[in-house]
């Protein structure tokens, strides 16, 4: 496994950049309507971005990011039935559990590099509309209110860090901000940034002697326009 992750100093800007370029594609590609997707900041295997998690059940999911060199990249994961070597729960409350129930397992179908986001974002619409079938099209909503909050989280952080600029992990976990995303540099240098609440934001960062304790609101404009979609 790759050992690639953002410093902040990447995450605050490849982020938004991400999104401007699928706000753009959605407003140029209908997919079937009423179609949601949800934005999950990952970090997984060289590849940093976003995953995209439509409002509906699918066993294909597209992440669209790029490495650590820059290059944007497209990864399509699908989701199988279990291998006879993977991990098995053997009981539920007490109850051993029948061999044959099957489970899911991820299965990676695939990396594509791009030249440019254009040519990525353009690739990962047009497999959207395959997995979309023939199904009545309209212009699909980008679920982005609560990423607002996180850029202007991610630009505080990195103004106080900069002398560090330390890496940051996403684990694409949903509401992950709550949990804290962990920051780290060099052996004995760690933190982390945490949401308590969409709008107030805690960074804790230790690099022996220094240490750093913020916390911070979003203003009120940046907290209205943050509670909406992105619609095209």
């Amino acid at each position: 496994m790759s050992e690639y992750c953002p410093r902040l100093s990447e995450a605050k800007e490849l982020l938004p950049l991400i999104r401007s370029h699928l706000a753009g594609a959605a407003s140029r590609n209908p997919l079937p309507g009423g179609l949601s997707l949800d934005l999950i900041p990952i970090v997984d295997d060289g590849l940093f971005g976003y995953e995209l998690v439509p409002d509906r059940e699918t066993r294909a999911f597209l992440t669209i990011g790029c490495n650590g060199t820059g290059v944007p990249m497209l990864r399509k994961t699908s989701f199988g039935v279990d291998a006879s070597n993977g991990l098995r729960l053997a009981s539920s409350y007490g109850l051993a559990v029948q061999r044959s129930a099957s489970a899911m397992r991820p299965v990676r179908d695939g990396d594509s590099y791009f030249s440019d986001w254009s040519s990525a974002i353009a690739s990962l619409w047009s497999q959207l509309a395959v997995q979309a079938g023939d199904k009545p099209r309209q212009l699909v909503t980008v679920n982005e209110g609560a990423h607002r909050y996180l850029d202007e989280a991610l630009a505080v952080a990195y103004s106080h860090l900069a002398a560090w600029d330390p890496h940051i992990r996403f684990f694409g976990l949903p509401n992950e901000a709550q949990y804290g995303f962990p920051l780290y540099r060099q052996k004995g240098e760690h933190g982390e940034l945490v949401a308590q609440r969409p709008d107030i934001w805690i960074l804790r960062w230790k690099s022996p002697p220094d240490a750093v304790y913020e916390e911070w609101s979003i203003a009120p404009e940046t907290r209205d326009s943050a509670a909406g979609l992105t619609r095209a």
